[in-house]
């Protein structure tokens, strides 16, 4: 670096190792030239890499393993801490660059660039626009590059393969957040048959004006269908919200003052203790418990599923699967059979039933 041209070179050396660094200008540097390529950029605008940014596809991580700027810096501006200087010069940089994808966890490419820049006339701040400068050539090179960009299009494939809901109006489910947690014997109260003419299956009370959530192949096509209760009084439902693609209905009664079952969502953890509520084979077996434990967390043809062991049978489906607080955490959906039980059942995660039925807790 060329510091007061004319008088006698100053220079200065990085040691080589880690050196901190000041990220939001490498992260504004970074984020336009991306978009300007077309990419979404997600970022803290504290941290490029921060870890909490769970929304992008995939994570992009840089570490400059060679800088050299040769400049110089107008009369008066010394360096310091808070000014680079006004200065013209050229500065030059080489990155190695990492795409990691969150979904595969695993590195998806490892690119190395190089990058220069060229100031003919004193500018202010100069010395700081030909470090990020060198950063945004660097990041224009990554952009380009056929290795950086078919990593991309890998993570997209991947992402496209979750089914994901579509848009329609909400519907809130009245009195969801104010439930509570319930021993198991008081949830089967909340747990009901559905029968229509061609079979039965199960649904879950979640909301204290008669919404009730079950699959979409227990309802059918039918508009209307009968809802039996624990007491075995029944009352009639109506279907009002179905999501084929997701196995998933919503159907509307009178509640009978019966108390909706508490739901929560988010990641449940294999060898959990779970419950499952429904009424396996017909009517003779309503209100049948059984308990076991979550096996796994499942991508099936694009949809999350719940694998466990805890036994359902046909006439299940619709039915809850509940944590040990008796809490909605699953909606039974299907077994795997082979010569008989297999111990292989799944469950439709809670908020994926609810998103599909773009549901929300009232």
């Amino acid at each position: 670096m060329n510091l007061l041209c004319g008088r006698e070179d100053v220079v200065r050396s990085a040691s080589g190792g880690h050196e901190p660094q000041d990220l939001p200008p490498y992260a504004a540097a970074f984020k336009t030239e991306l978009e300007r390529a077309g990419y979404k950029v997600v970022s803290s605008g504290e941290n490029l890499f921060d870890r909490e940014v769970v929304a992008a596809d995939f994570q992009v991580a840089a570490v400059i393993t060679d800088a050299r700027i040769v400049a110089c810096v107008s009369e008066g501006k010394l360096l310091s801490a808070g000014n680079l200087g006004d200065a013209r010069g050229d500065g030059s940089m080489k990155i190695d660059w990492q795409v990691y994808s969150p979904i595969k966890k695993q590195v998806m490419a490892r690119v190395s660039t190089s990058g220069t820049i060229k100031l003919d006339r004193t500018v202010p701040g100069g010395v700081a626009r030909l470090i990020t400068g060198s950063f945004a050539s660097n990041t224009r090179e990554l952009v380009s590059n056929a290795e950086f960009r078919a990593a991309l299009s890998t993570a997209k494939v991947v992402t496209s393969d979750i089914l994901l809901p579509g848009q329609q109006s909400k519907i809130a489910l009245a009195g969801s957040l104010k439930a509570s947690s319930q021993r198991i014997e008081d949830a089967v109260g909340s747990v009901v048959m559905l029968a229509t003419g061609a079979g039965s299956g199960s649904g879950v009370l979640v909301s204290s004006d008669g919404c009730i959530l079950t699959n979409a192949h227990v309802v059918g096509d039918e508009k209307t269908i009968r809802v039996r209760w624990s007491d075995r009084i029944e009352t009639v439902g109506q279907v009002i919200r179905v999501a084929k693609d997701r196995d998933i209905a919503l159907v509307k009664t009178n509640p009978r003052d019966r108390t909706p079952l508490a739901i929560k969502r988010g990641a449940v953890s294999p060898g959990q203790r779970v419950y499952a509520i429904g009424t396996p084979l017909d009517k003779t077996f309503q209100g049948t418990v059984s308990s076991g434990v979550i096996s796994a967390n499942r991508v099936i043809d694009g949809l999350r599923y719940i694998q466990s062991d805890t036994t359902i049978s046909p006439g299940s489906s619709g039915g809850a699967l509940l944590d040990e607080s008796g809490s909605v955490i699953g909606i039974a959906v299907s077994g795997y059979q082979n010569n008989g039980p297999a111990g292989l059942n799944m469950f439709i995660p809670i908020g994926d039933a609810m998103d599909f039925l773009s549901l929300e807790q009232g």
